[in-house]
């Protein structure tokens, strides 16, 4: 059997501890790399990250398939990341094709600031439509 057939034989006998584990690496791996956080949400995501992947490496048998499953599931991520930055880059550059560029070393126009047309009302309180 090829080590990829070990693999799937190896998934398909992972328990609910297992699944658990992989939920929790799949869920805080992409909180400890972003800016969603703060220096210490990232801190513990990374916390959650690294353990939950050794939780999953300690309860697997063999072990060795546990780590191959979280380097595909790294990597996977990457691929992903990766996929969506050219993406956003392809639909931006669609996106801009015929706009006016400003010439190289100049600085733009900061935006106006808008008025405020209406009193703003504070979340929770009563709204009328009626003027």
């Amino acid at each position: 059997m090829s080590v990829i057939g070990e693999i799937r034989a190896s998934l398909d006998a992972i328990g609910v501890e297992q699944q658990a584990c992989v939920f929790v690496f799949l869920m805080s791996y992409p909180l400890a790399l972003g800016g969603l956080l703060e220096a210490r949400g990232r801190r513990i995501a990374a916390g959650f990250t690294c353990s939950s992947a050794l939780a999953f490496v300690l309860l697997t048998d063999p072990w060795l398939h546990a780590v191959l499953l979280v380097v595909f599931g790294v990597g996977g991520i990457g691929i992903f990341i990766a996929a969506v930055y050219v993406a956003d880059r392809v639909s931006r550059h669609i996106a801009l094709r015929g706009l006016p560029q400003p010439a190289q070393g100049t600085v733009p126009e900061p935006m106006p600031v808008p008025s405020a047309a209406r009193e703003r009302v504070p979340i929770g309180a009563t709204a009328s439509v009626k003027p």
